[in-house]
């Protein structure tokens, strides 16, 4: 029974991981300048216009996302569904790395989002235009860290 209780969690990390490469490609922030909304930006589009290097800082945490998702799907899927006893050391190795992707997306994540510029007296926050394609990226990093448990737990219970 506590087995199957792991794998769901393996499963779920899966879809943490999915989330967070499907949010690089959603609205990452809003354009706005003084007070008019211009539109959204995808994380792509932050991390592959030239131009936003120049005004924003970490830039490259969408493509740490999308590779972090990627790698983390296919380090989930061995421990999740090749679940061999033989290879339980590695896939408890699997399931660190996963992790340790997944809090590295978190943190600069969070940098990203808590940048700041002054502008004309008054202090800018990206936090105040982050979009629904972050937020998911971030969730998604979370949930994948979770799920990065599962070789670690099922160690343990058995």
């Amino acid at each position: 029974m506590a087995s199957s209780n792991i794998n769901i969690l393996g499963i779920i990390g899966i879809v943490g991981a999915i989330l967070m490469v499907v949010g690089v490609f959603l609205a990452w922030a809003e354009i706005n300048i003084l007070g008019v909304s211009l539109g959204t930006v995808t994380g792509w589009e932050i991390f592959s216009n030239s131009d936003a290097k120049e005004i924003v800082s970490y830039t490259f945490v969408p493509l740490i996302a999308l590779i972090g998702g990627i790698l983390s799907i296919v380090l989930m899927i061995l421990p999740t569904f090749a679940s061999i006893d033989k290879y339980e050391k590695a896939n408890k190795i699997l399931g660190i790395i996963a992790i340790i992707i997944a809090i590295a997306v978190i943190i600069f994540g969070i940098l990203f989002m808590t940048q700041s510029w002054d502008v004309l007296g008054s202090t800018i926050s990206m936090s105040s235009y982050v979009q629904y394609g972050f937020w998911l990226t971030l969730i998604g990093a979370i949930i994948t860290a979770i799920g990065g448990l599962m070789p670690i737990a099922k160690g343990r219970m058995n």
